[in-house]
């Protein structure tokens, strides 16, 4: 009996460094100078354990340099951990901040409280995630006009899943709130939903060889966009987005409108200046609508001019 135990921990030993040799092989080629993600991340201080029962991979820090879309950066400590009686299934964790700085000035910082990932691995790579983040706190800033944005969430989720040569994202962020330098905010808590397809991005989610996403010409399927700020003001949008080689963004949503004058009411109180644009929007949405309070209307996007009907909204710079 005492052998047989001795043979049959010997034979498990012998199969877990196998597995942790294989996942570790995996990695190293994914990070390896003849992959694409190469280029983009490097894993530091990667290392192996959890022995007997799990196999868990870790990096002190992860660094980032996207040379193809002009974006450096940073995130803090990496861990992951998958079971040895459930291939397959993976559970990781990461530490902020993330730090993130694109060739246009626009500068990123994302702290949190957690942020866990569970996802199912198949032979080519990631079929399926979910990450869940508590307590999101991230600033913007556009370095060329010191412009900041600062937004918080209690709760974010975010799911993706390969859909043949399609990358399909789902995310919901509650309790959002956009606050200023002093802390306070000016817009009401929201709810926010955003359901879409990233059209032939499905390889970014491979083991070995991954395609990482280039923007620049990126076309994609926005499923749906829902915005909700309480008191029934809310805003669905739906329709194909696309990215040209030059950084301006294209498309022709579909937006579903509800509570016009709450919308005014709610962007006038917190952003006086806007006044006079968003009287005269509200003004046009309801006469697109007929006199009524609620309705559909085209949001027209030109190589980053946007126009809502018949009235310019702005340009949205390229990226």
């Amino acid at each position: 009996m005492a052998i047989a135990l001795i043979v049959v921990a010997a034979v498990y030993s012998a199969g877990w460094f196998l597995a942790a040799n294989y996942a570790t092989t995996k990695l190293e080629r994914a990070f390896d100078g003849s992959s694409p993600l190469a280029a983009v991340l490097d894993c530091a201080n990667m290392r192996v354990s959890g022995f007997p029962l799990r196999i868990s991979l870790k990096c002190s820090k992860i660094s980032i340099n996207d040379k193809r879309n002009g974006i450096t950066g940073s995130v803090g400590a990496f861990s992951s951990a998958a079971k040895i009686f459930r291939p397959g299934t993976v559970n990781w964790q990461l530490t902020g901040p993330a730090i993130t700085q694109t060739s246009t000035g626009l500068a990123t910082s994302v702290q949190w409280d957690s942020l866990d990932t569970a996802m199912s691995v198949g032979l080519t790579g990631m079929e399926k995630s979910t990450t869940i983040i508590k307590t999101l706190r991230t600033n913007i800033t556009q370095g060329t006009t010191g412009a900041t944005l600062n937004f918080n969430a209690a709760e974010s989720r975010m799911d993706l899943e390969r859909s043949d040569a399609d990358l399909n994202a789902a995310t919901r962020f509650t309790d959002v709130s956009f606050v200023q330098n002093d802390g306070t905010s000016k817009l009401p808590p929201m709810i926010a939903d955003l359901d879409v397809k990233l059209i032939g991005q499905a390889d970014a989610l491979n083991i070995e060889k991954p395609k990482p996403i280039d923007l620049k010409g990126l076309n994609t399927e926005l499923r749906s966009l829902n915005i909700d700020i309480g008191e029934g003001r809310t805003i669905n949008a739906s329709g194909p987005l696309s990215i040209d080689q030059d950084g301006y963004l294209s498309g022709e949503l579909k937006l579903q409108i509800s509570k016009v004058e709450g919308w005014r009411d709610a962007i006038t109180a917190a952003y006086p200046e806007t006044r006079e644009i968003a009287k005269m929007a509200a003004k046009g949405l309801k006469m697109a609508f007929l006199g009524k309070g609620q309705g559909q209307v085209t949001l027209q996007i030109t190589h980053g001019t946007v126009v809502l009907g018949f009235i310019p909204l702005g340009n949205i710079p390229p990226i």
